[in-house]
């Protein structure tokens, strides 16, 4: 199946307006679209992280953890998580942290602490 910009606006319902391009590479923070153009992705970090694309050594953690386990609900813990935790609570003032997984579940977890440091 071929696709384009333009198939976004056929089967996608139109909350977002993506560039006109689409990227189907990346490296650092260079990305290439389908017709070989090179851009600069200052755009990276709005909806996951700012950490580039296919960085060797990312590359290298994300098959090594992939080959273990792919995702956990928060039902579960898991050993990265955990030694992660220890090593910010061990770095910082901090006794416990939490992890979240959008801007809107930290503020609502920042907003439900300060209630709860105010109130206790």
């Amino acid at each position: 199946m071929n696709v384009t910009r333009a198939t976004f606006d056929d089967v996608m319902v139109p909350n977002y307006n993506p560039a006109g391009m689409v990227p189907v590479r990346g490296e650092g923070s260079r990305v290439w679209d389908q017709d070989g153009a090179e851009y600069i992705d200052f755009a990276g970090g709005i909806a996951v992280n700012v950490l580039g694309h296919c960085h060797p050594e990312l590359v290298k953690a994300l098959n090594e953890q992939g080959s273990k386990l792919w995702h956990l609900s928060n039902v579960f813990t898991n050993e990265p998580a955990l030694r992660l935790a220890k090593k910010l609570n061990d770095a910082t003032f901090s006794d416990r942290v939490y992890f979240a997984n959008s801007g809107a579940e930290a503020n609502e977890a920042a907003l439900k602490l300060a209630r709860r440091w105010a109130l206790d």
